[in-house]
């Protein structure tokens, strides 16, 4: 037993010294370049720079290519003051890789960090006295500091976030911290909110305008008219990275009016980023859950378990409306889809589940009436070419005499005159039997 006892012992130290030697790489501690193409926001750069002014934590939320890191890297360019910059990816889940990145990222800042501070506990329980002196040091600088951490919602180890809470409350003045993430991050936000210490940069205050959409394209050589340029960004709902792809694609197009009016093709650069960035990251449930419900504008709770027939597809949207922007809280149950990400998750649908789609507008069309939304109804049915349908949620629900009193002007008109007349009334309505 000795023996092995004494054969086992180096090779634990072994482990031990290979992890605190993990090379550093410098990329992962490099703010990034801000591109000739990039157009300046100082309506966004300004809040980051007066959020590191008075508050201890800035957070700038937002889905894939919402322009986050973009947006800060171009405030840190301008920053008089240091900034230590931290790219995180999953593998610094690990306490002993985040804080080793944390520290080179301070030295490469100008921060002096004795060597007892530069050996990383690669166990939690050498990680509290490190805290410790990382925060005390911190604390006693004259000159403030703003540490970038990006695409924070990697990190979910609790006892690292426990820790950064733990170094961000008790650093004082000397330390500023400014979040990238995609959600918000595991960080007690309320508390800092409630305090008065936390500045949110969200989803919509990153979306550009029409004006700042129009710069974009000239710095790529494009120009619209101002209706399509309108026409775009509110397709786009001003979202940076599907602005940036329309514009390097746009050049190229020899009638830039038409390229918007068919922004979303099934081998588009949009389609190909929203697919391979969102889409396909989804677990195969909540892949369904998204494709199933794509052909509703607005989507319930109740909606999502009626169209795809699972129990669970109502939490499946409140999760994801807590962590994708491009699924929005529109009222208590109810959400929206991103326009763009809308089109993309039916055109999807169509290719691949053709079969799929009418079944789905009649479930809707059912679903709707139930709830009273006549109008909804019918279009769903006129959409699934169900025309019997239609026309005895018609003949049930509204009067014919107000329809054809009413003329165009009722909402059901268009659906009205739509069904088939050899068809629409011929057939026995068995929908509401």
């Amino acid at each position: 037993m000795a023996a092995y006892a004494a054969n086992r012992a180096p090779t634990s130290t072994r482990r031990s010294t290979v992890l605190m030697g993990d090379p550093i790489l410098t990329s992962k501690i490099t703010a990034p370049d801000v591109p000739a193409w990039a157009v300046q926001r100082p309506r966004i750069t300004g809040r980051i720079a007066e959020g590191t002014r008075w508050c201890p934590l800035t957070v700038v939320t937002g889905p894939a290519g919402a322009g986050k890191t973009m947006a800060v890297a171009m405030w840190a360019a301008a920053e008089a003051d240091r900034v230590a910059w931290v790219c995180l990816d999953e593998f610094d889940n690990r306490p002993g890789a985040f804080w080793s990145y944390v520290v080179a990222a301070l030295r490469r800042s100008g921060i002096a960090v004795p060597k007892t501070l530069q050996a990383i506990p690669q166990e939690p329980a050498g990680v509290d006295g490190f805290l410790l002196g990382l925060t005390a040091l911190l604390a006693a600088q004259d000159l403030p500091l703003t540490l970038v951490l990006d695409d924070l919602h990697l990190l979910t180890e609790p006892g690292t976030l426990k820790g950064l809470d733990f170094m961000l409350r008790n650093a004082g003045s000397g330390l500023r911290v400014v979040v990238t993430s995609r959600m918000d991050p595991l960080l007690p936000l309320h508390r800092y909110r409630v305090a008065g210490q936390l500045t949110e940069i969200r989803a919509d205050d990153l979306a550009f305008s029409a004006a700042e959409a129009s710069l974009l394209l000239a710095q790529h050589g494009s120009t619209l008219t101002a209706d399509s340029l309108e026409s775009l960004t509110q397709r786009t709902e001003g979202w940076a990275a599907g602005l940036r792809l329309a514009a390097m694609s746009l050049g190229a197009h020899p009638d830039p009016g038409q390229f918007i009016k068919e922004l979303l093709t099934e081998d588009s650069a949009l389609i190909c980023y929203l697919v391979d960035e969102v889409l396909n990251v989804q677990p195969p449930e909540v892949r369904e859950v998204l494709l199933s419900t794509s052909i509703l504008e607005h989507v319930s709770a109740d909606g999502a378990v009626e169209l795809t027939g699972d129990g669970h597809a109502a939490g499946v949207l409140a999760s994801l409306a807590r962590t994708n922007a491009f699924v929005q809280p529109l009222a208590p149950g109810w959400y929206r889809y991103h326009n763009l990400f809308a089109e993309m998750l039916r055109l999807k649908l169509r290719l691949e589940h053709p079969e799929r789609v009418a079944v789905l507008h009649q479930r809707a069309a059912r679903w709707h009436q139930r709830d009273g939304r006549l109008a909804d109804a019918v279009r769903h049915a006129a959409k699934a070419a169900d025309w019997p349908l239609a026309a005895a949620m018609v003949v049930d629900e509204l009067a014919i005499g107000e329809l054809a009193e009413r003329g165009a002007g009722h909402p059901l008109a268009a659906e009205f005159a739509a069904m088939p007349a050899d068809r629409a009334w011929a057939e026995p309505a068995p929908y509401l039997v």
